[in-house]
C-alpha cells in the first residue's frame, strides 16, 4: 500500500512538471514565431531563410581536442540540423538511432561432455527532436538567441536467448532459454539560451545554457521462458513473469554549457 501511495505521488509530481513545461515550451513557440524583422538586422555573416546547418561538439582538454555529435538528455547521439524559416527564426532538428547486439559463444569439456553455450541479446533506442529558436540583438559576428527544445525517446524492448547444448555418447541434451522486457519511453522538455561568434561567413563557434527537465519510464513486464529436451524422455518448460519498472523524473539546469562548431549551407 505504501509503495502504490509513493508511485501514485510520483506521477502527480511528473504531471505538474510536464504540464507547467508544456505550456512554457508552447508560448515559448508562439512567441518566437512572431514577426519581429523589423527589429532585426542580420549581418553578412549569419545564415538566412532557407539555409541549412549542422553543428559537431566540441570535446577534451586544449591538448586533446575532439569533435563528436550532439547528444540527448537520455545520452543518445544525435544527428542534428537547423533549417532558418526566417533571418531570425530558426527550426531544430535532430534524430537518433541506436541498435545494439551482443552475443557471446562458449565451448568446454566437463568430464566426458562437450558444453556449448551462445547468448545473443539485443535492443534499440529511436529518438527525434524537435524546437525553435528565435535570434534577437546580433552585433557583426555575434549571434544571440533564445530557444525551446522537445525531445522523445522511445526505448525498444530488450530481447535475449540463451541456448546451452551439452553432448555427450548418449547424445545432446539441449535448454533453450528466451528472456524478454517492456522498453519505455524519455521525454526531455528544455528552454534556454546561447549565441554564436561567426569567424568567416556561416561558420561559427557557440555555446548553450538550458533549463531542461526529463522523464524517463522504463521497463515493465519481464518474461523468461526455459524449454528443455533431453536425450531422451518429453521435453519441459519453465515459464515466469515479473514487473520492474523504473520511473525517474530530473529538473535542472544543463550542468555543462555545450561549445559546438556549425556551418550552414
Amino acid at each position: 500500500m505504501l509503495l502504490f501511495v509513493q508511485q501514485k505521488f510520483i506521477f502527480m509530481n511528473v504531471q505538474k512538471y510536464l504540464l507547467a513545461l508544456s505550456i512554457f515550451f508552447c508560448f515559448s513557440i508562439g512567441s518566437f514565431a512572431q514577426d519581429s524583422t523589423s527589429t532585426y538586422t542580420s549581418s553578412e555573416y549569419f545564415p538566412k531563410a532557407g539555409d541549412v546547418g549542422v553543428s559537431l561538439l566540441f570535446d577534451g582538454l586544449i591538448d586533446n581536442i575532439s569533435l563528436g555529435s550532439n547528444t540527448n538528455e537520455y545520452g543518445q547521439n544525435l544527428l542534428f540540423v537547423k533549417y532558418y524559416l526566417e533571418d531570425d527564426v530558426a527550426l531544430r532538428l535532430g534524430f537518433g538511432l541506436n541498435v545494439n547486439s551482443y552475443k557471446r559463444q562458449q565451448a568446454d569439456s566437463v568430464g566426458l561432455a562437450l558444453v556449448e553455450q551462445d547468448s545473443t541479446f539485443s535492443n534499440f533506442n529511436i529518438n527525434v527532436s524537435a524546437g525553435i529558436e528565435k535570434h534577437l540583438m546580433p552585433t557583426k559576428r555575434l549571434d544571440p538567441f533564445i530557444f525551446a527544445q522537445l525531445d522523445l525517446t522511445f526505448i525498444g524492448k530488450t530481447n535475449g536467448e540463451i541456448n546451452l547444448n551439452e553432448t555427450t555418447s548418449a547424445g545432446t541434451a539441449r535448454t533453450q532459454r528466451t528472456i524478454k522486457q517492456d522498453g519505455g519511453l524519455a521525454v526531455g522538455l528544455q528552454a534556454g539560451g546561447g549565441l554564436n561568434y561567426f569567424l568567416t561567413k556561416r561558420l561559427s563557434l557557440g555555446t548553450e545554457l538550458a533549463l531542461r527537465f526529463q522523464y524517463v519510464k522504463e521497463g515493465g513486464t519481464i518474461s523468461d521462458n526455459t524449454l528443455f529436451t533431453p536425450v531422451n524422455g518429453n521435453n519441459t518448460s519453465d515459464f515466469t513473469s515479473r514487473e520492474d519498472q523504473v520511473n525517474t523524473a530530473d529538473v535542472g539546469v544543463r550542468p555543462n554549457a555545450q561549445l559546438n562548431i556549425s556551418y550552414f549551407f
